[in-house]
């Protein structure tokens, strides 16, 4: 189930959201569900979901300004599913971040299979944002990066100097181009922030930390990411 698709459900009527559900899981999705707007945006943070199925009116909420507000927090495809049918709620609907519109009474089948393509979609943007090394894979969508079969937790500047090294594998990467790309400013000479960065990153992906084999250092004022046989980024 690792790699199973997580779907988020809400909507203010409790059988809806069971419906859903049951048929999420017959299709091996994750589903959770929530009734409000205000505790579907703390899920939405917490549980991370491939795909969002939404309720135009929720209790006390509007839906497409819940919708709006997550764009901030998610790019999962956004479903909503909703008995209004006036063609302005759906442009709006869709406008304001919805990638689909299905109306209720709905059918279950047309519902699932609605899901089925959105998530291919998803897998698809996935598979162009994995960058596969000897030994290590960064996953850009999830930013994440794998050694073999074990996750490295790497703090948000450590995934960012790794993936720009990546895409630059086996070529120096000067420290005023990493500083400027992670930190968003010149680095002024500031070489000591980027250096500790590295090491820090050195101790979560090299076997030996003093000797390092991956990241190594350029003279000049640099560090390099050392791959062998490095593939490309995957289509």
């Amino acid at each position: 189930m690792a790699d199973a698709y997580k779907i988020l459900i809400v909507d203010d009527d409790p059988h809806i959201c069971e419906i859903v559900q049951v048929y999420c899981e017959r299709e091996g999705f994750i589903s959770s569900y929530s009734h409000n707007g205000a505790e579907a945006m703390k899920l939405l943070v917490s549980f991370q979901p491939d795909l969002i199925v939404l309720d135009v009116l929720l209790a006390n909420e509007n839906g497409i300004d819940w919708c709006r507000n997550a764009r901030a927090y998610t790019d999962a495809p956004i479903l909503f599913l909703s008995s209004r049918e006036e063609d302005e709620v759906k442009i709006s609907a869709l406008s304001y971040g919805g990638d689909d519109y299905v109306t209720k009474p709905f059918s279950p089948g047309v519902l699932m299979a609605k899901i089925r393509a959105h998530l291919r979609r998803v897998s698809k943007g996935r598979r162009e944002q994995l960058l596969e090394l000897p030994g290590l894979t960064l996953d850009f969508y999830a930013q994440t990066v794998n050694m073999g079969s074990e996750s490295i937790f790497l703090s948000q500047k450590e995934f960012n100097l790794l993936s720009y090294m990546a895409q630059n594998v086996n070529r120096p990467v000067s420290v005023d181009a990493l500083f400027q790309l992670v930190w968003g400013m010149e680095s002024l000479k500031d070489t000591r922030t980027v250096a500790v960065h590295i090491s820090n990153l050195r101790k979560k992906i090299e076997a030996d930390p003093a000797n390092p084999e991956r990241i190594i250092t350029v003279r000049g004022g640099g560090y390099m990411l050392v791959a062998r046989g490095a593939a490309q980024v995957r289509t």
